[in-house]
């Protein structure tokens, strides 16, 4: 049930309106090793903010160093504070953590249209949370744990590609039954849900 939240959507976008950013595939931009070519719209911001948030929850093997540069670079100026809640936690051993942005939407504006320098967009991502420790040579493991969340976060237009600003707490969306209802009987919040199955949301990367 919980993982046919992320496979029973459909990616969709709007049409239409003035400044249409003509280009729909995204230019192959890297910088250290991250994609950083995303277009200058409020869709841009999105697929950026998922691609981000994806690099970052993988961020905990590397050394201080390394990570702390992959947040500059990610960030906008003085806000990799803000963004250090990205940051996914170091592995050790065996451990398996992995973050998969399924679902990103941006609420009340022209997702096409071009934005102008140091625009903002408010995002939502519903993400995949996994953990568990890797099979051994008989391809035995402790198991494999996850959750749904969404998580918001903010990105930034500047300097000729998106940085992001800040994050907010992710927070749990177990997926409803067909009933909309909990395991207790009791009703479900329904928003998250909406806005998952919405029009404005779409897989990331897509157009």
């Amino acid at each position: 049930m919980v993982m046919a939240l992320g496979l029973a959507v459909f990616a969709a976008g709007r049409a239409s309106v003035p400044q249409r950013q003509v280009a729909a595939r995204y230019v192959d931009r890297m910088q250290a090793g991250v994609l950083v070519g995303f277009p200058g719209t409020p869709r841009g911001a999105a697929d950026a903010a998922a691609a981000y948030t994806q690099v970052l929850a993988a961020a905990g093997t590397r050394d201080v160093t390394s990570r702390q540069a992959l947040l500059e670079l990610i960030s906008a100026e003085g806000a990799a504070p803000a963004v250090q809640p990205l940051v996914g936690p170091p592995s050790e051993g065996a451990a398996i953590a992995q973050t998969v942005v399924v679902r990103v939407w941006v609420a009340d504006t022209d997702l096409d249209v071009v934005v102008s320098e140091g625009r903002e967009v408010a995002v939502r991502m519903l993400v995949c949370a996994l953990s568990g420790t890797a099979a051994d040579a008989g391809g035995l493991g402790a198991g494999l744990a996850g959750g749904w969340y969404v998580q918001p976060a903010t990105a930034r237009w500047s300097q000729g590609r998106w940085r992001l600003v800040g994050a907010e707490r992710a927070v749990p969306v177990p997926a409803p039954d067909q009933r909309g209802t909990r395991r207790d009987g009791g009703p479900r919040d329904m928003q998250p849900l909406a806005d998952v199955l919405g029009p404005r949301s779409w897989a990331p990367g897509t157009v």
